[in-house]
């Protein structure tokens, strides 16, 4: 039966730590050896499957990830093979060490957490985003969490104003309340982005700290948006269209009226079919 604890260091960085321990199992007085670490994907917010390969690995030994949150021990594992999870937790390095009990280094190795990027698809074509996870953290893990609770599936771009913004992420396709909005989280306007054509932004209420779900598309470039001033606290960007500009293009040229109560919605249906993780 395999023992798990887990030590969590404040540092610059959080670091999680195990101790991988056993009862029985190996030969008798072996020592474990890792000779290699491999993971089988790296995004930015999931759960990432890391594998610790060598000889002797029921006996002890210490793991430690930067970055990552939820370190856990998966079953299953034998002498050549241990198998550990957690999420990453910042784009950049995420380095994998694997330590003797007494904390002699066996291997270690580095794997690239990029940007995370979101395709949207729609029934006027395709869009991939990447957002910005170091300069609005709190912005970005909001959206994903909805994004990967398939919040955003059938939903529609609900207003559209020309030479200015697209927003959706509201109504669902049959005209209703999409269900399931979580909190408002804290505006992060003042992080240096801006709203450039085709940035992604949250959209909110008068209150700066009312953002929740609605997000916008901007035309063209709106630096009204941007951060002024405390008193002017503007939107908070968090990402930028890197494939499919050309859908927002078409989507600028459809008319709108007054609509289901509602001004400047697309007198063309707007919908999301689906928003996915890529990266």
């Amino acid at each position: 039966m395999t023992r798990v604890q887990t030590f969590i260091a404040q540092m610059t960085l959080i670091l999680s730590s195990l101790l991988v321990a056993s009862c029985g199992g190996g030969a008798a007085g072996s020592l474990p050896a890792v000779s290699d670490i491999q993971i089988d994907q790296v995004r930015y917010g999931q759960t990432s499957i890391i594998k610790l390969l060598g000889s002797n690995l029921r006996q002890d030994f210490q793991v430690s990830i930067s970055n990552c949150q939820g370190l856990v021990v998966l079953p299953g594992g034998n002498d050549s093979e241990q198998d550990v999870s957690c999420k990453p937790s910042a784009v950049g390095l995420l380095e994998v060490s694997a330590k003797s009990t007494d904390g002699v280094l066996m291997t270690r190795k580095g794997f690239d957490v990029p940007n995370p990027q979101v395709k949207i698809s729609s029934n006027f074509g395709d869009m991939v985003v990447e957002l910005n996870a170091a300069a609005a953290p709190i912005t970005v893990n909001n959206f994903l969490k909805y994004v990967n609770a398939n919040f955003y599936n059938n939903t529609i771009f609900h207003r559209l104003i020309a030479q200015f913004v697209i927003q959706g992420g509201w109504l669902t396709s049959a005209m209703t309340e999409q269900g399931g909005a979580g909190a408002a989280i804290v505006l992060e306007s003042n992080n240096g982005l801006k709203n450039k054509r085709g940035s992604i932004g949250m959209a909110r209420a008068a209150m700066p700290n009312s953002a929740t779900t609605q997000f916008y598309f901007n035309f063209v470039d709106n630096a009204n948006l941007d951060y002024q001033n405390d008193q002017v606290p503007g939107y908070a960007v968090f990402g930028q269209i890197v494939e499919g500009l050309n859908v927002l293009d078409i989507m600028a040229q459809i008319s709108t009226a007054t609509l289901y109560g509602l001004d400047n919605f697309p007198t063309s249906n707007l919908v999301i079919k689906s928003m996915v993780q890529v990266k």
